[in-house]
């Protein structure tokens, strides 16, 4: 019960703060996310607990306790504006209470753009989101545990494509193609040789109509 309390309230400390109300106008715009280099998924080399330790002169830390034992659970980090305003640029959660961050999000002009999450709690950003800095729509979510990286992009909020990555080699070998949320087509490398494999709908090694893309 205890534990269900605490999730409670962090949910309701995070949807308080994801309104943006502290947000004046931003000044700077949230940095591109590296994926892959040298067949790696920099996803997981990203280090959340390095937004708190490594602030700026210009940014400004504010901490939050939510369930009242002292320790700190909820950072949120400012832009210091010339003119004596301050921008919202990020928050950051510890949502298991370990007092390492699990869950950051990035702000543009008072708008969630990105989210970072540790979901396994290993210290390795698992999950990349990106929304639309107008729409606030989800864009493109990135993927990685370390044996297999997957890309999905989405349209009005619903995926539309899907590449994966199976051999962590930092190259795609598999596309999944998708309409109202269903399989449309498959395009699969499955020996990685660069040949691709094309199936009408699912992947289904017994089923499907099969054509050589390239």
């Amino acid at each position: 019960m205890m534990n269900l309390y605490r999730n409670i309230t962090v949910l309701i400390c995070i949807s308080f703060l994801g309104n943006g109300a502290f947000a004046v106008s931003a000044k700077e715009s949230v940095p591109a996310v590296k994926e892959i280099e040298k067949g790696r998924s920099l996803v997981q080399t990203i280090k959340l607990d390095d937004y708190v330790k490594n602030l700026k002169s210009d940014q400004i830390l504010e901490k939050m306790d939510s369930t009242g034992k002292g320790n700190p659970d909820i950072f949120v980090i400012f832009h210091k504006n010339e003119d004596g305003t301050r921008t919202l640029m990020m928050q950051l959660f510890d949502l298991n209470r370990d007092q390492k961050v699990d869950l950051g999000k990035h702000f543009e002009k008072g708008k969630l753009v990105r989210t970072e999450a540790d979901l396994d709690f290993d210290g390795k950003v698992d999950v990349v989101s990106e929304y639309d800095s107008q729409s606030s729509e989800l864009k493109k979510k990135t993927q990685a545990d370390g044996d297999t990286n997957i890309w999905k992009y989405y349209f009005h909020n619903e995926i539309r494509k899907k590449e994966v990555d199976r051999n962590a080699d930092g190259k795609a070998d598999m596309w999944v193609y998708y309409r109202n949320g269903k399989v449309t087509r498959t395009e699969v490398d499955q020996n990685f040789d660069g040949k691709v494999i094309r199936i009408e709908g699912p992947l289904n090694p017994s089923k499907g109509k099969k054509t050589v893309a390239n």
